[in-house]
């Protein structure tokens, strides 16, 4: 039982972690404001380390990280090398990712070491994870033990799976005990850490079969056995599990905390309420951001940086601009006869573009939070169909009249546009539901890839069979 013992107490759990617990950030920014940084910044420019050490040090560390990301790159650097060894380890979580690369990259390694030792072992994963392999060899060497094999065994697991996100501290006891003897070890155990609501129940193999929280154990009768009063059965998180998959069982199943175990059941970390709010973020923005071609952290990054991330997208969406530009070129004889196609051409493909980019966010989004499955595709599939019908059919009846007023010299084209325009939407719709699920089906993220292939459908499909009914009833 000893041995058992020692290895389901080896983490403290982040539930319950060592970390001092945090004010309201709203609080902690009172004192942040413009001219509190820029009196910062003046401190740092005039080399006057006494005041801009006395100013931090008056901060959270969520206040900390806030003003850090407030400062320009030199800045920081700078502000980094005059805290030196009294950085407050905390603050490096609370920073955006990309800040976070650049803080660590100006500090040194014995720094790095230092503050990873004072982490919880998620947080010091994600601080190392985007260090070259021999980076991360030599700091991990430089951890205390159970800290080093902790990292160790998360790094091993894929990138945003359950292993690399769950927490390794936590507390765990046998499900035989009684609520008397839990008590006692919990009293007489000098690791726990300073805050736990909730204890992990283990059977003999050490596979986690339920939990009890702090209050509830508080409350039961000294001679009851924990597997009687525990709350109910734990459905484990197998390690290798993608972090949206996660996410999208805790928001199915109301979790506020899950454990993880591996392929052979064993209970080898947690993953807490605070962790799925941290990638749920995390998701969403990566793909808010990928529809658009830029990147979290853009605020912080240099403007050649910006122009680096930036310069792909926009000379793949330049190819589909020029493969709609060679649709036009087709039909460039009937546009030289009848310069109101000119006019009225980019109303049809641009109109198109955004009724397929509004099906296009609403079925990104529904495939991320799993609403969209093979049980409702086609009908969400016919449904938008019928919604760029009865779009298409309004706008081309709008279009229509405007065209007859604005050109009445030319009543066909007010009729083609018409009909354009309602074809156009009901593409636009459709391909705004049906690349994604193509492209995910294709197992590629839709939100990096489906807004190139929607702009060359729509353009394209705009302008062909606005010109091309044009040339067909015209000349």
């Amino acid at each position: 039982m000893g041995k058992r013992l020692k290895r389901g107490l080896l983490p403290k759990s982040k539930l319950f972690s060592k970390k001092k617990k945090k004010l309201n950030p709203q609080s902690q920014l009172l004192g942040l404001g413009p001219k509190f940084i820029e009196s910062v910044r003046i401190g740092l420019h005039d080399d006057d380390l006494v005041h801009v050490r006395k100013m931090v040090d008056g901060l959270s560390e969520y206040g900390q990280a806030k003003l850090i990301e407030s400062l320009s790159h030199n800045e920081r650097t700078k502000l980094i090398q005059i805290l030196g060894d009294k950085i407050n380890p905390e603050v490096l979580p609370e920073l955006n990712e990309f800040v976070q690369e650049q803080v660590i990259e100006s500090l040194q390694e014995k720094q790095i070491v230092k503050i990873a030792n004072e982490l919880d072992s998620d947080e010091v994963v994600e601080i190392l994870e985007h260090l070259d392999e021999d980076e991360q060899e030599s700091i991990i060497k430089k951890l205390e033990p159970e800290l080093q094999y902790q990292v160790q065994s998360s790094l091993a697991y894929p990138e945003d799976s359950a292993g690399r996100i769950m927490s390794r501290e936590f507390v765990s006891i046998p499900d035989w005990w009684t609520v008397k003897e839990a008590k006692e070890f919990l009293l007489k155990n000098e690791e726990l850490p300073d805050d736990f609501y909730n204890i992990f129940l283990t059977d003999e193999k050490f596979r986690p079969t339920g939990q009890i929280a702090l209050d509830k154990l508080l409350r039961a009768k000294p001679q009851e056995a924990l597997f009687d009063i525990m709350d109910g059965e734990i459905v484990p998180i197998d390690v290798l599990t993608d972090q949206e998959e996660v996410a999208h069982m805790f928001r199915e199943y109301g979790w506020q905390s899950a454990v993880v175990a591996d392929r052979k059941g064993h209970l080898i970390g947690v993953i807490t309420i605070n962790d799925v709010v941290e990638v749920i973020h995390e998701e969403v923005s990566e793909d808010i951001m990928h529809l658009s071609g830029t990147e979290e952290g853009d605020v912080y990054k240099s403007v050649f940086s910006i122009f680096k991330s930036r310069i792909v997208w926009l000379i793949t969406n330049l190819l589909a601009t020029i493969l709609a530009a060679s649709v036009v070129k087709e039909f460039q004889d009937i546009i030289a006869q009848i310069s109101v196609l000119a006019v009225l051409m980019p109303i049809v493909a641009s109109m198109g573009g955004t009724t397929g980019n509004q099906t296009l966010a609403v079925v990104v989004r529904a495939l991320a939070t799993r609403e969209l499955n093979s049980s409702n595709t086609l009908r969400m599939i016919l449904k938008e169909f019928l919604v760029g019908l009865n779009n298409g059919s309004l706008f081309a009846f709008l279009i229509g009249a405007i065209t007859y007023v604005w050109f009445p010299e030319y009543r066909m084209i007010s009729l083609i546009i018409a009909i354009a325009m309602l074809m156009t939407l009901v593409i636009a719709s459709l391909s705004g539901i049906l690349v994604p699920l193509v492209l995910n089906k294709l197992k590629v993220d839709p939100a990096v890839s489906s807004g190139v292939f929607l702009v060359a459908i729509t353009d394209c499909g705009g302008f062909f069979i606005f010109l091309g009914l044009a040339k067909l009833f015209l000349v």
